[in-house]
């Protein structure tokens, strides 16, 4: 009995549509595994992530000396302002406003359940810009280093490569964001019991502090997305890090010229919407400072209406960077 022979394979039949890519398309994880280790095998993001501890200890070391427990200083010197303004009003002619030594009071003390809102905002801000770079850098470098080509050749599936990548580098900013909180936060609590006071910290503090660090992690993790569909988009590190710096540094101040109602839809108006913790800690609205804080909190901008003002950026980006990435040659 003779076996039966295969017939030959011509290579230049053709094959059913995507035989060949099925055939050489990555399994997830070690698409995954690769990826991430391309994003955070750059020398400047690693030197970064070293240095990012390093700025936040130092941060919560500035806070601990700006801050001390001499009450008694501080109302002297709120008494001694307080006589040099009478004196000089009594000098002036018409009318001027009578004003206690309260008024001029500055208190010396780290108050935690109101100081490490602002320091907590001012940190995960300022992890935000570098969320937008990392994703510039994550989503650009390979377009001028022409290691894109290669990166689709192994997986051809074009459109599992642009998204593996960018949950990644939205996961990796979300996590140095939380990270960042985690160590900020104890550090804060250490300077609020030696150099200020933790009265009112109570469990509805604390269950406030921890929306804002989920908030801020989330909004994070959306900027590096952002600026990595940006780079995705125009196929380079240079030209997406200027259209972001152009946005930053002048469209803010164009938008408060001629268009102030729209000044809460930037993106800083919509980072303090975010990490403002003033409309769940029912506080004082007017008690604001800065023009971006002030609108916001006029306003009453709810992290809610903040997030989808943040979509109404990511999204239309996010769809042409992948359009253009799927549906256009690459070369």
């Amino acid at each position: 009995m003779t076996a039966a022979l295969a017939p030959p394979t011509d290579p230049a039949a053709p094959r059913p549509p995507g035989a060949g890519d099925r055939s050489r398309m990555l399994p997830l994880r070690r698409l995954v595994r690769s990826e991430l280790r391309r994003i955070l095998s750059p020398r400047p993001i690693r030197w970064a992530l070293y240095a990012l501890p390093l700025l936040v200890v130092a941060y919560a070391v500035a806070a601990y000396l700006g801050h001390n427990t001499d009450v008694a200083a501080a109302w002297r010197k709120a008494e001694e302002a307080h006589r040099q303004y009478t004196a000089e009003a009594a000098r002036r002619q018409g009318a001027v406003a009578k004003l206690s030594p309260t008024f001029f009071f500055d208190d010396p003390r780290y108050q935690l359940t109101k100081a490490s809102f602002v320091d907590l905002r001012t940190v995960l801000s300022g992890v935000a810009v570098a969320a937008l770079l990392l994703g510039v850098f994550s989503g650009g470098a390979d377009w001028s280093s022409r290691v894109i080509l290669n990166l689709v050749a192994a997986e051809p599936r074009r459109s599992r490569l642009f998204l593996t990548r960018g949950l990644l580098v939205a996961g990796v900013a979300a996590a140095i964001a939380l990270a960042a909180a985690v160590l900020l936060v104890p550090l804060l609590l250490v300077t609020a019991h030696f150099r200020g006071t933790t009265a009112d910290a109570d469990a509805h503090f604390w269950s406030v502090l921890a929306a804002v660090v989920l908030r801020g992690a989330l909004f994070v993790g959306l900027v590096a997305l952002l600026g990595y569909a940006l780079a995705m988009l125009t196929r380079g590190v240079t030209t997406a890090f200027g259209i972001a710096l152009a946005y930053l540094v002048l469209a803010d101040r164009l938008i408060q010229d001629y268009a102030p109602s729209l000044t809460e839809y930037h993106l800083s108006g919509i980072t303090f919407a975010v990490l403002n913790e003033r409309l769940l800690m029912l506080t004082d609205r007017t008690d604001c400072v800065g023009e971006i804080a002030c609108a916001t909190m006029r306003d009453g901008t709810t992290a809610t209406l903040a997030f989808l003002a943040l979509a109404a950026y990511l999204l239309p980006v996010a769809a042409a960077a992948l359009w253009r990435f799927t549906r256009t040659d690459i070369g």
